[in-house]
């Protein structure tokens, strides 16, 4: 970026930046949903899973040419839980034992399906997390398919209560994932109405910056979801107080900065507000985030 960079510079700029999926973009991810849906609804396994998007993509916080969708095949024969469970990874069966899939079978059960679909060239499964469907330019983004379970989390020993419905994944490794869709769609659109929607805008501009930053090797890439969790942790009034673009990110940026260095991160979550932001299992530093918002403090040359 230009180390001249001035106010009126920076409104076009973050003008562009915020823009969401082109409309093209739009049809194409929705296309992409559309495939994985039809590659499990031609099967048996059709009344036994349940298929839904997570994400950027449903959550409008994707950026125009980065608009990779994540898909769930989600396991309705069992769900797994926490708290008032004797183990974490203790299934609770909907049906008879003999009709449920175990990890290794429900994911091997996915694999066959998206080979039946899409061709068995057209399914990388080198991935530990999800299979992955590459794009096909001018038709669908690049597709990642996640094989999951439902999962619940018990906020009192005794189990009493409704549970925090989350989406478990086991991964090829064994390890497991926990993710919370559910929550993440629901209180990121809370966030956006209550901000006069520039929560969304702010998390589109500093995927874009992050993009730019890692072009120019002044940061190593991190997942976008690092980015719609930051943004998450700006308080609304701080969000809504800029008369511009150019303040509100300002403003933004120097609220995540300033959090980064002293012990105010250690309160931020996810936007899910079940997970820690920072901490065992994460992908991402506070470090990590720190880097990230001065460079794009100084990218945009707010000095």
């Amino acid at each position: 970026m230009n180390a001249e960079l001035v106010v009126t510079d920076r409104e076009g700029l973050l003008s562009r930046w915020i823009k969401p999926s082109s409309d093209t973009e739009d049809e194409q991810q929705k296309r992409a949903e559309r495939m994985v849906k039809a590659a499990v609804d031609r099967s048996p396994v059709a009344a036994k899973a349940k298929v839904y998007a997570k994400g950027s993509y449903p959550n409008s916080t994707n950026v125009r040419r980065d608009s990779d969708v994540d898909i769930v095949v989600e396991c309705c024969e069992v769900y797994f839980h926490d708290g008032a469970a004797p183990s974490s990874s203790t299934p609770k069966q909907r049906r008879p034992k003999s009709l449920w899939w175990p990890p290794e079978e429900w994911r091997s059960t996915v694999h066959s399906l998206l080979q039946d679909h899409f061709g068995r060239q057209q399914v990388d499964a080198d991935h530990n997390v999800a299979f992955n469907i590459p794009a096909v330019d001018g038709s669908r983004p690049s597709i990642d398919v996640v094989p999951s379970y439902e999962y619940r989390a018990y906020r009192r020993l005794d189990g009493a209560g409704d549970p925090a419905i989350g989406s478990l994944v086991w991964c090829k490794d064994g390890k497991k994932i926990v993710n919370w869709p559910k929550q993440q769609l629901v209180n990121g659109r809370n966030k956006n109405t209550s901000t006069g929607h520039r929560y969304k805008n702010m998390v589109r501009a500093l995927k874009n910056a992050e993009n730019e930053l890692v072009r120019l090797g002044r940061v190593t890439e991190q997942p976008s979801y690092l980015m719609e969790c930051l943004v998450y942790n700006v308080p609304d009034p701080i969000l809504k107080r800029g008369h511009s673009l150019d303040d509100t990110f300002r403003a933004a940026l120097t609220h995540l900065i300033e959090g980064t260095l002293n012990d105010v991160h250690k309160s931020w979550a996810e936007p899910n507000e079940i997970k820690p932001l920072f901490g065992a299992g994460q992908k991402w530093s506070v470090d990590d985030a720190h880097k990230l918002v001065v460079e794009t403090f100084y990218l945009l040359n707010y000095v």
